[in-house]
């Protein structure tokens, strides 16, 4: 992905921010994930996850058409998709899971989501 020329990177975003809206919005995060002990997890247990099949992490994030919208100071973070700003206000989706309750996180993620995928 890193090598894709920029007009083929901005497609393979939209693409995937489109997916991640239906996957959102047919229940893809209220089912169970692999495991029944934990919640799904925003991005990481979606579709849109460049690991998504894989039992461990088999891909580096830098692969994921979603890492370009994280900032340079968090690239590094064990989620960088988490990280990524979803308002103007700079909160984050690691942000909203520490503060915020699922109702709000979910509202903040699925406003995001329809703004990003008209870009």
């Amino acid at each position: 992905m890193t090598n894709a020329k920029p007009t083929e990177r901005r497609r393979r975003l939209l693409q995937v921010l489109r997916n991640e809206i239906a996957f959102f919005d047919a229940g893809g995060y209220g089912r169970p994930f692999r495991s029944a002990w934990r919640p799904t997890l925003l991005l990481r247990d979606s579709p849109a996850c460049i690991n998504y099949r894989n039992s461990g992490r088999q891909n580096s994030c830098r692969e994921c058409p979603l890492f370009s919208l994280v900032a340079a100071d968090r690239q590094d973070k064990l989620a960088p998709c988490h990280y990524i700003p979803l308002n103007p206000q700079g909160e984050t989706v690691a942000d909203l899971y520490a503060l915020g309750s699922q109702e709000l996180l979910d509202q903040r993620y699925r406003n995001w989501l329809q703004k990003k995928s008209k870009i």
